[in-house]
């Protein structure tokens, strides 16, 4: 009886250690946002986009200089004329917040159209993989504690990219 428990524990180790190297962890989102056209794709929004980062930071500059203006003038200016400064303040910082929230929406669709476009790329560079390794499973590197860097496919799936 003991024997035949041993050869049971054997065989589940050998039979692990076989599925074991059939396994493979994936960061995708580290293959994404590492990727070559991760990299250009942030550097076209930067472009895309300096224009109305520095008319924010203008509308910024002057809400805040509105605000410093209000608090100065407390207490020096009639109530009419503070309650004047303080609606440019309000009228200021209103814009600043509306136009950042567009742009940030603006920028988030981008973003996602890129993820939308890469996708087919990024499922199409870990299939090649599974067929060519006969992965039998792959595991988000993100649920493991610890993995060896053998079985990591990410640098590999990020080359794959590269080239496509």
């Amino acid at each position: 009886m003991k024997v035949k428990a041993l050869v049971v524990a054997v065989l589940m180790c050998c039979s692990t250690l076989a599925m074991a190297d059939k396994v493979r962890v994936l960061g995708v989102q580290e293959a994404l946002l590492s990727s070559q056209a991760a990299n250009d794709f942030r550097a076209q929004l930067e472009r895309e986009f300096a224009s109305e980062e520095t008319a924010l930071t203008d509308l910024e500059r002057q809400a805040v200089e509105a605000r410093d203006r209000v608090q100065q003038n407390q207490g020096l200016v009639s109530d009419e004329e503070l309650q004047q400064l303080v609606m440019q303040f309000e009228k200021a910082y209103m814009e600043f917040q509306n136009r950042a929230e567009q742009m940030n929406q603006r920028r988030l669709e981008r973003e996602e159209e890129f993820l939308t476009q890469m996708r087919p790329k990024l499922d199409q560079a870990i299939r090649t993989l599974i067929e060519s390794e006969d992965i039998q499973v792959v595991v988000a590197k993100q649920a493991t504690v610890y993995t060896s860097s053998a079985v990591d496919l990410t640098p590999r799936v990020i080359e794959l990219l590269n080239q496509q």
